[in-house]
């Protein structure tokens, strides 16, 4: 089992205290692909931050790839998302004054990759995504769509097991949406974990498997 999770909870404590999640359990095997689905503030991002260990849960217990992940030091924190998970997010995350090339390579210069071999890497996952010719190009020159392909390309740059999406599909058009739908399909059948937030109930049917999530809960 890639991901094991036991009765998750997560509160925050704001003026008033409110419950996140609220006794959430799943389990994801290797190669699933998976789609959240649920009304806002039903805690889709809350979940997908806590299993990309940008977040802890209040209480309960979270398995990755065997290991306990409470407790674990930041360092470690950084090392297994570094190298085990692969972020796509709505907004891009694109840096504005890097070219695109210069986007998907960021990730391997904090790695352990040979510096010789990262802008090859980068080229290749490039070409996976069919940009090629704008290697060149910055962020503002391209289109939507083509933006969140980068910020694919710069998701696999470290040859993640599982890749965390949310709401990949949400700033595009429904044949740009499409598109990346068909990359993550694509991708997973290589067999590549895939974890995806979505409010689109047709991005959601091109995945094996739909949780749906209200008011902290899976439903």
């Amino acid at each position: 089992m890639v991901i094991h999770c036991e009765h998750l909870v997560k509160v925050y404590k704001t003026a008033a205290e409110f419950r996140a999640l609220d006794d959430v359990s799943l389990d994801i095997k290797k190669g699933d692909f998976i789609s959240i689905m649920g009304p806002s503030g039903c805690g889709k991002s809350t979940l997908l931050n806590i299993l990309g260990l940008l977040d802890e849960p209040t209480s309960g217990e979270y398995l990755l790839n065997g290991q306990p992940t409470a407790h674990m030091k930041d360092g470690l924190r950084s090392r297994t998302r570094r190298d085990h998970i692969g972020f796509i997010f709505q907004s891009f995350n694109l840096m504005p004054k890097l070219s695109v090339l210069q986007n998907i390579a960021l990730p391997m210069r904090y790695g352990d990759m040979p510096r010789s071999e990262i802008l090859p890497r980068a080229r290749e996952l490039l070409k996976r995504v069919g940009l090629e010719d704008k290697a060149d190009n910055t962020p503002q020159q391209l289109s939507g769509g083509q933006c969140q392909r980068v910020a694919c390309a710069r998701a696999l740059a470290n040859r993640p097991e599982i890749i965390l999406a949310d709401e990949p599909t949400g700033n595009l058009d429904s044949k740009s949406g499409a598109d990346i739908l068909e990359l993550l399909q694509e991708l997973n059948r290589g067999k590549m974990t895939i974890i995806m937030v979505t409010h689109d109930e047709k991005i959601a049917a091109g995945a094996q498997r739909i949780i749906r999530m209200k008011d902290g809960k899976i439903v």
